[in-house]
């Protein structure tokens, strides 16, 4: 349940050993439990995870956060806003330390224009996403909390990544109470 793509991750890394533009992308390092975008405000970048993970939620009028996904290695941030120019639909967090590429973005609409692989790696990614959120919301219709939190913490540990119980009800579209309840078997 953490998305990783290294396949775009090692086409980036061409593009800098290719000597991209300077200032077009920069290496910046996030510790644990820093934004690195907010809902609603404006994106001036677009991140690619060079290493770590962060979690992509969308935090409701109401006070709840809603986790959209887990993401590691390799995931693209904000391209969505800007390509279509708007403020972050989601608000990005590292869970653990991250180092993510910075790509400029008028050099990354740049590059969607001008560079055929990028521009298909990019298509291919987002396509990639939308097969796994209409996965994600089919296994949660049919599937019992249960057995979608058995395969959550079975995917966690695996990871070794200690993530909280409000992490975990965020992801499941659950209250901390019900995981609880979930957890203790009842």
């Amino acid at each position: 349940m953490i998305r990783k793509s290294p396949i775009f991750l090692q086409l980036l890394d061409k593009l800098v050993s290719d000597g991209a533009p300077r200032g077009s992308i920069d290496i910046l390092e996030f510790p644990k439990k820093r934004l690195l975008i907010e809902q609603r405000k404006n994106i001036r970048n677009v991140l690619v995870i060079r290493s770590g993970v962060v979690k992509c939620y969308i935090a409701e009028d109401n006070g709840k956060e809603y986790i959209l996904e887990f993401l590691g290695e390799g995931e693209i941030l904000g391209e969505i806003e800007v390509i279509r120019k708007t403020p972050g639909m989601a608000t990005v967090a590292s869970l653990t330390s991250v180092s993510v590429f910075k790509i400029d973005k008028s050099f990354f609409l740049q590059l969607l224009k001008t560079d055929a692989a990028f521009n298909q790696a990019v298509l291919e990614l987002m396509a990639t996403r939308l097969v796994n959120t209409a996965m994600r919301a089919s296994r949660q219709q049919l599937y019992t909390l249960s057995y979608n939190l058995s395969q959550l913490t079975k995917i966690l540990q695996e990871g070794q990544i200690a993530f909280t119980k409000n992490d975990l009800s965020d992801y499941l579209g659950i209250s901390k109470r019900s995981l609880n309840r979930l957890l203790k078997g009842e």
